[in-house]
């Protein structure tokens, strides 16, 4: 789970925004807060959803997160002269020179003893640029992974541009290895490391290949038709659970089956009333968009990991939404505690989050995203109504018209 999240000069977030989920310990223990098991002190929500105006900066807060965990993973790969992917910076004449510098704190069972006793663990990421403007000299200024023992920062490796790496003595490894010496400056050392199948970093590489989502670029992606069809036709499994899902939300749906055509293999759906089935094509669009999106939820909550989906009901009903919300914050449902950090226009599922679920992104004058959380808010009381403030203004990000 993510603790909390820094972001700095990335595309329209110039300033750094400090994104803490860590919920306040006044706040009362409800039940669909997750103690961490790195930090039993902490408690941490497994939903939380960013609302705000269109172009306020939502996509680009989980576009950070995606890219971050992009070149952690498959950097290695990137061309030495094609720069480092995904990074802008923001667009201003003073910051693109700056570095863009991102900090995730998040939960792992990497080095830990106990392995159900995970630890808490930093990653930061800092990209320089040699010039305004200049993409394709973009370079890693500083790379590292730090662990809390006791509270206290602990550097499992550290890299500083023009300077000899560090790396933990359980890793097994020194500066001066041939493994290290060959890290191209526009690719992550854990990539490197897991590409050259040295461990921790395969493990590494591999957890956080596990994250799901629905971003590339700088839109959702949708899962292609054939692409849907082949991970349910590889998992029947898969298969029954959504067969389950569906007609709780499209009454006229009795089941889902892979049905093997003369030219390939499509889903299809018997419906009460219809002898024959519908195929996914001819089937509704909310349907067809569950059947896309389901993998991800369900692999998320089968493996406990982060699901980032950007505006992941766009063509569901708001009873939907809050479903899906719920098998994240109900324990029974998600027992491992996956986290799923999304983005929505859908104000009503509001009604069914506390304040500490929720942030606000907004865009000024200057093009700039801030984001906070609603808790920060003044005076807001717990009994309040977060769709009818968030309406009226009193809660910051509604989009202004005329």
């Amino acid at each position: 789970m993510i603790h909390r999240f820094y972001i700095k000069n990335f595309a329209s977030v110039r300033d750094g925004l400090d994104l803490d989920f860590r919920i306040p310990g006044t706040t009362p223990d409800l039940p669909h807060f997750r103690k961490s098991k790195a930090c039993p002190n902490v408690r941490l929500p497994t939903v939380i959803l960013l609302i705000g105006a269109n172009g306020s900066g939502k996509t680009t807060l989980l576009r950070a997160l995606k890219e971050t965990a992009s070149f952690i993973t498959d950097s290695f790969a990137y061309h030495p002269d094609e720069g480092i992917l995904g990074f802008l910076p923001f667009s201003s004449n003073e910051s693109q020179s700056e570095p863009t510098r991102i900090e995730i704190d998040f939960e792992a069972a990497w080095f830990s003893p106990d392995s159900d006793r995970p630890s808490l663990y930093r990653y930061t990421l800092e990209i320089s640029r040699a010039e305004p403007l200049d993409l394709l000299r973009e370079r890693v200024e500083y790379e590292a992974i730090h662990t809390f023992p006791k509270g206290r920062p602990r550097r499992v490796f550290e890299r500083c541009d023009g300077k000899p790496v560090h790396v933990a003595k359980e890793l097994t490894l020194r500066a001066g290895d041939d493994r290290i010496a060959s890290i191209p400056p526009t690719a992550s050392l854990i990539s490197t490391l897991a590409k050259l199948n040295t461990e921790p970093f395969v493990t590494m590489a591999h957890d956080i290949r596990s994250i799901q989502s629905n971003i590339v670029g700088s839109e959702p992606w949708r899962l292609p038709d054939d692409l849907a069809v082949r991970r349910y036709q590889v998992s029947q499994e898969l298969v029954e659970k959504i067969s389950d899902v569906l007609p709780r939300f499209d009454l006229g749906i009795k089941d889902m089956s892979v049905y093997r055509l003369p030219k390939g293999s499509t889903l299809g759906f018997d419906h009460h009333g219809l002898e024959n089935p519908v195929i996914l094509p001819f089937e509704s669009s909310g349907t067809r968009h569950l059947v896309r999106m389901f993998p991800l939820f369900d692999s998320a909550l089968e493996t406990g990991s982060l699901a980032v989906l950007d505006d992941f009901d766009v063509e569901f009903h708001a009873d939907l939404a809050v479903e899906i919300m719920r098998w994240f914050r109900n324990e029974d449902r998600n027992p491992l505690g996956a986290q799923l950090i999304c983005s929505s226009h859908n104000l009503s599922l509001l009604d069914d989050l506390e304040k500490e679920e929720v942030f606000i992104t907004e865009k000024d004058q200057a093009g700039v995203t801030h984001a906070y959380g609603i808790r920060n808010v003044a005076n807001l009381r717990r009994t309040e109504n977060l769709q009818q403030l968030y309406r009226s203004g009193v809660l910051g990000g509604l989009p202004t018209f005329g």
